[in-house]
C-alpha cells in the first residue's frame, strides 16, 4: 500500500489572501523545462502499474487536479513526478508496506505512517488474497512513516507474547528518539514547510513533497503514529535470516537516509528492497526540518556494495517510496547511477571546499553529474545538489565559512535594522525590490525583503512583496520540497501562521509511552529551562511499580541528569508510581497534585522537590514564527 506522511492539516479563513498566478518568466521558465527533459519516456509510469491488483474504494481525491493539462505554476518535471505519486493501491510483490507471504503467516515491511492506513492496506490485501496472521514486522529504518502504523497489522500483545516478531536494525531506538522527540518540537513546526502539509492541494500549491504524498488514509479514525518498539536487532554488516520460511539477507547502511538503516534481499524472489538508498530521487543529505547531516560518502559505498553482492541476481528493486525498477540491467544500472549521483555531490563539494570555495559558492558552481542530466531518477525532486552540497560542507567543516565577519554576526532583527537603515530605510528598499520583481530577480527579492520584514514585522507592503517572491520561486521549483517551503513562506507571510497547538510538550504519549526510562529523563533533561533552576540542587528516587523500573535524577548546575536501575540514600525526595501515571503528568493531561491526591504517585521526604522539578520543565510554541521575527 503506497502512502506517505500524514501530517496535520490546517484550515484558513474565508478572507484568507489567496495565492497568484505565475509571473510572465516564471511561465516562460517553465515552458522551457518541457525542451529540456525527455518527456517523451513513459517507462516510468509503466513501471508504476506493473503488477496492480486492486485500490480502496475512491475517496474524495485532493489531487484529482494532476489528472488536468500541466498548468504555469508548476515546473513540468516536478508535475510528472506528482502524476507518478499518485498511483497507489495494491501491486503484486511490493508496495511500501511490502507483504511477503511466508509458510504459515505474512511478513510485513514496513508499516506506514498510521495506524489507520496500515490497517486500510492490510484488509486490502485480504480482500485480495487469502486472511493470514502476521508473524513479522520488519523496519527498514527509523522514519516515523515506515513503523507509526504498526499497531494496525499487530498489537502490543502479540508482540509480547511472541506471536509477532519485530526486527530493526542496530541504533533503531536511540535514533527513533533522537529525530522524534528530542528536536521534535522544531523538527514538525519545520517539516510543515518541507512537505507543504497547511498548504491547499492544487496548481498554487501542495502538488507533491517528491517522494509521495502526505495524504494517509485512514488516520483521522484511528489516531496517528505510533510505535513498538522492535524485540530483535540486525547488528552485523550483512546479516541472512530465514523467517517463517522465507530467506531475508540484510544489510546495514547506518547514517545513510537515516542513522539507523538496513537494505534487504530477498534471494527466492530475486527482490531488493534499497530502502530509501535508492529512489527516484536524489535524496537529501540534510532535509529543511532538520537531522543529523547524512554521510553522502558512505551512502554511494553502501550501494556499491549491494551492488556487487545483490546486483548479479536481483531481478526487481524497491524501495519504500515510490514504483520498482525492473528487470537485472536496469537494476544495475539504478544501483550504478545513485552510486555514482551520491558520490560526485560528496567529492565535487569536498574539491571546491579545498579550494577555499564557501557553501554558497559551491551550491551556485555544482551540477548534476555527467550523463545523468536526463535520468528521471537522478532529478531532485526531494534533495538537490545545491542544498545537498551545502550538507557535505557542514558534515566536513560547520556552519562557518571561515570569514570572521561570520563568526558572530548580528542576530536577525538587529541585522535586518542596520541593513535598513545602511539601504535608506523600509520605502526606498521596497520601491527598488519592486523594479528587481519586474525584472525577475526573485531569489534578491525574497532575500532583501526578509530583512525589511524582520526589521518591520508590520509592514504589510514588504510582507506582500517577499511573499509574491517566494511564490513565484515555488512556481519554478522543480524540487517540491523547495516549492513548499516557499509556497508556505508565501501563504504565512500573507496569512500568519494558522494552527498548530500551543504550549505543546515536544512528544506523543505514543511516543513516550514505548520509550526506555532513560530515554524519557534524557527528553524531561530537554524541557528543563537550566537558568530558571540556577544553583538548585535535586535527587530524587524514582521506582515504577508497573515496569518495575528504578532511577534517581539529578538537578544540578542548571542540568537534568539520571542513572537507571538504581536509587541512592542521598535522594531528597522518593517517588513511587506508575510509567501510565506519570506520563500523564509529563503530557500535562493531570496535575502532579492530582496524581498524589488520588494515590497514583507517593512522596516521601521532600514533596515540594518533586513539584519543584515539574515546574522547571518549559512547553514549546508548536507554531513558532518562521518567516517572521520570534
Amino acid at each position: 500500500m503506497r502512502s506517505f506522511f500524514a501530517l496535520c492539516l490546517c484550515t484558513f479563513p474565508a478572507l484568507a489572501q489567496q495565492p497568484k498566478a505565475a509571473e510572465p518568466a516564471v511561465a516562460a521558465a517553465n515552458r522551457a523545462v518541457l525542451s529540456r527533459l525527455p518527456f517523451f519516456d513513459r517507462q516510468d509510469f509503466d513501471d508504476a502499474m506493473r503488477g496492480f491488483i486492486a485500490t480502496t474504494p475512491a475517496n474524495a481525491d485532493p489531487y484529482a487536479f494532476l489528472k488536468q493539462d500541466m498548468p504555469p505554476t508548476v515546473n513540468p518535471s516536478l508535475w510528472r513526478q506528482a502524476q507518478l505519486n499518485t498511483i497507489s493501491g495494491l501491486f503484486r510483490s511490493l508496495a511500501n508496506m511490502t507483504i511477503v507471504e511466508g509458510r504459515s503467516g505474512l511478513i510485513i515491511i514496513d508499516t506506514l505512517s498510521s495506524a489507520g492506513a496500515a490497517r486500510e492496506g492490510l484488509d486490502l490485501y485480504f480482500r485480495n488474497r487469502p486472511r493470514r496472521p502476521v508473524v513479522a514486522v520488519i523496519y527498514t529504518y527509523s522514519h516515523s512513516d515506515h513503523y507509526g502504523g504498526t499497531d494496525g497489522v499487530t498489537s502490543a500483545a502479540d508482540v509480547a507474547a511472541g506471536k509477532t516478531t519485530v526486527l530493526a536494525p542496530a541504533g533503531f531506538v536511540e535514533a527513533v528518539v533522537a529525530e522524534s522527540v528530542t528536536g521534535g518540537n522544531a523538527m514538525s513546526r519545520r517539516a510543515q514547510y518541507q512537505f507543504g502539509t497547511p498548504l491547499p492541494r492544487g496548481e498554487r500549491g501542495n502538488v507533491d513533497a517528491g517522494l509521495g504524498k502526505m495524504e494517509s488514509r485512514g488516520t483521522a479514525a484511528s489516531g496517528g503514529a505510533a510505535i513498538i518498539m522492535p524485540t530483535d536487532t540486525i547488528k552485523r554488516a550483512t546479516e541472512t535470516r530465514t523467517i517463517d520460511g522465507v530467506s531475508f539477507t540484510f544489510q546495514l547502511a547506518m547514517g545513510s537516509e537515516a542513522p539507523s538503516e538496513m537494505l534487504i534481499y530477498l534471494p527466492q524472489a530475486h527482490v531488493l528492497d534499497a530502502a530509501e538508498d535508492a529512489t527516484h530521487t536524489l535524496h537529501n543529505l540534510l532535509p529543511f526540518r532538520g537531522t543529523v547531516v547524512r554521510d553522502a560518502n558512505g551512502w554511494s559505498h553502501y550501494l556499491s556494495d549491494a551492488l556487487e553482492q545483490f546486483g548479479p541476481d536481483a531481478q526487481v528493486m524497491i524501495a519504500q517510496h515510490h514504483w520498482p525498477v525492473w528487470g537485472n540491467e536496469r537494476v544495475r544500472e539504478r544501483l550504478a547511477s545513485h552510486r555514482d549521483l551520491y558520490k560526485y555531490v560528496h567529492d565535487q563539494t569536498v574539491r571546491m571546499m579545498n579550494q577555499g570555495m564557501g557553501p554558497a559558492e559551491i551550491a551556485e558552481a555544482l551540477t548534476m553529474p555527467p550523463g545523468l542530466e536526463n535520468d528521471w531518477s537522478a532529478r531532485g525532486y526531494y534533495g538537490t545538489v545545491a542544498h545537498d552540497s551545502k550538507a557535505v560542507y557542514q558534515r566536513y567543516i560547520g556552519w562557518y565559512d571561515g570569514n570572521p565577519a561570520n563568526l558572530n554576526p548580528l542576530p536577525r532583527v538587529e541585522d535586518a535594522k542596520k541593513h535598513v537603515e545602511y539601504m535608506g530605510g523600509a520605502a526606498a528598499v521596497v520601491t527598488r525590490a519592486r523594479e528587481d520583481f519586474k525584472a525577475g530577480n526573485y531569489r534578491w527579492v525574497a532575500e532583501v525583503m526578509e530583512r525589511v520584514v524582520f526589521a518591520e514585522p508590520q509592514n504589510k507592503e514588504a510582507r506582500g512583496l517577499a511573499a509574491d517572491a517566494c511564490e513565484q520561486l515555488g512556481y519554478a521549483a522543480e524540487s517540491a520540497t523547495w516549492r513548499n517551503a516557499y509556497l508556505l513562506g508565501a501563504q504565512e507571510l500573507r496569512n500568519g501562521v494558522r494552527g498548530g497547538a500551543r504550549n505543546a510538550p515536544g512528544v506523543s504519549a505514543a511516543m513516550l509511552r514505548a520509550m526506555p526510562i532513560d530515554l524519557v529523563f534524557d527528553y524531561l533533561g530537554t524541557r528543563l529551562d537550566g537558568p530558571r533552576a540556577g544553583a538548585a540542587k535535586m535527587v530524587i528516587n524514582w521506582r515504577f511499580t508497573d515496569t518495575r523500573e528504578t532511577l534517581t535524577s539529578t538537578v544540578e548546575h542548571g542540568t537534568l541528569t539520571a542513572i537507571a536501575g538504581k536509587n541512592t540514600r542521598d535522594a531528597v525526595a522518593s517517588v513511587t508510581t506508575t510509567r501510565a501515571a506519570f506520563e500523564e503528568v509529563i503530557l500535562k493531561q493531570r496535575t502532579l497534585a492530582d496524581a498524589i491526591a488520588r494515590g497514583d504517585l507517593t512522596v516521601t521526604g521532600n514533596a515540594g522537590r518533586v513539584s519543584d522539578l515539574m515546574g522547571l520543565l518549559d512547553d514549546f510554541e508548536a507554531g513558532f514564527p518562521i518567516v517572521e521575527p520570534f
